[in-house]
């Protein structure tokens, strides 16, 4: 425990300017303190205490209760005692007044208990506690008896008088604690967490609430409380990392659909979206966000896939103008990026439609050089090679495209079908 070795009078002298020598001079004039009004007193308490020197503001806050006679600057003395750690000072300052018969606020009782407690007085707190829930049943004063018994390690007494107190108004502070007790101390895990979730269904999910609740889950490893528990926790604390939480629980569960829904709610990961609907063939819904995400970043894999995902979205794939902006991306990203995805992806549709067979092929080649075994690339160029007429070389490729990926691929047939057919003509 410590005792605060400072008093008003030393504010005073700080505030009245006085000198050792005016002291002890017998011709020096007695100066009278210096008169300054009480904002200014509260303001220097207040600065005193933001800077942490609770013993000056105890000085001011006495000076101001000299002054004004005000209890609530008593009781603010009392709160920077009980914050600066000076327990002596708050238990000699209460007997002090109960000897002259001064009243005690209510919350100065509560710092004594405290002061007590901290002095490892148990039971003169808990006399103390006793007295002031009879005399004022509060949520306040409940708290401060359940503190004793819980010091006492009397667990069901704790809960009971928590309890009490909880009833009074449904505090949250009172039932966080009687989550905490049940779960830490009385090994009562489960009903711990029922608790929780019975005042949520009545009252709704809040921060403090749902943050001590999925604590619990985590805690108990509950996969699906934690996955009812965090997207509520989410729209109360709409963080980077409550979100990434969100994210993985749904992907675990492989809810895709629910992730799907998160993602579009909250916008907490475009490109994590964005895949979803490229693996789903949502393309209408990829474009867009394809284009958002471009914008945003810059990144020209985004152009890419707005490009692809333009051209897998439309009706009538030999729109002109559709064309047009999808060859005119694909060819800015190719030029920024060698990957043979888009480089195999334009000049396909550069064959394709016509647009120009001898540069596509080009494009399609840069991709082989990339990726020589990939049998879409291969299956491209084999397109080229019979759009040129060049029936044998383009058999001799579809030959490989089936080694390598089989006839099953329904675009595969198509060409094969129309090789084999250009093949037999010739002859």
């Amino acid at each position: 425990m410590h005792k605060l070795l400072f008093s008003s009078l030393a504010v005073l002298m700080l505030l009245s300017g006085c000198t050792t020598h005016s002291l002890l001079d017998p011709e020096a004039k007695k100066e009278e303190p210096l008169y300054i009004d009480e904002n200014t007193l509260i303001l220097f308490a207040l600065d005193a205490q933001n800077r942490g020197d609770d013993a000056q503001a105890v000085g001011y806050y006495d000076l101001l209760y000299e002054r004004t006679k005000k209890g609530l600057y008593r009781d603010q003395a009392m709160g920077a005692l009980i914050h600066g750690r000076y327990y002596d000072d708050v238990v000699e300052r209460v007997l002090s007044m109960r000897q002259n018969s001064e009243e005690i606020s209510e919350q100065d009782q509560r710092y004594f208990i405290i002061a007590l407690l901290s002095g490892n007085e148990i039971e003169s707190a808990k006399e103390e506690a006793l007295t002031l829930v009879q005399k004022s049943p509060t949520e306040e004063n409940y708290l401060i008896l359940a503190e004793v018994y819980l010091l006492e390690k009397d667990y069901d007494k704790t809960l009971d008088v928590l309890e009490k107190g909880y009833g009074l108004n449904y505090s949250e502070q009172i039932l966080d604690k009687i989550a905490l007790l049940m779960y830490t101390n009385m090994n009562r895990r489960m009903e711990a967490v029922e608790r929780l979730e019975q005042h949520i269904e009545h009252f709704g999910y809040s921060l403090a609430v749902t943050k001590r609740l999925a604590a619990l889950y985590g805690d108990l490893r509950n996969e699906e409380g934690l996955l009812r528990t965090y997207p509520h926790l989410y729209d109360l604390d709409p963080t980077a990392q409550n979100a990434e939480i969100v994210i993985q629980l749904y992907w675990n569960a492989k809810k895709v659909p629910e992730l799907t829904k998160f993602l579009e709610r909250t916008g907490s990961n475009d490109a994590l979206l964005l895949r979803i609907y490229s693996g789903e063939k949502r393309f209408s819904e990829a474009v867009v966000l394809a284009e958002k995400l471009y914008e945003e970043t810059g990144e020209i894999d985004y152009l890419g896939q707005k490009a692809i995902f333009a051209y897998e979205a439309a009706k009538n794939k030999h729109d002109k103008q559709l064309l047009d902006s999808v060859i005119s991306d694909l060819k800015k990203v190719v030029e920024i990026k060698e990957e043979g995805y888009y480089l195999n992806y334009l000049g396909y549709c550069m064959i394709e439609y016509d647009r120009d067979i001898e540069a596509g092929m080009a494009y399609v080649k840069r991709a082989l050089a990339i990726e020589p075994d990939s049998g879409y690339f291969i299956d491209s160029l084999a397109w080229g090679y019979y759009k040129q007429g060049e029936c044998e070389k383009a058999y001799e490729l579809m030959k490989r495209v089936v080694e390598i990926m089989g006839d099953d691929d329904e675009e595969v047939k198509a060409h094969l079908k129309a090789i084999k057919k250009c093949k037999k003509g010739k002859k």
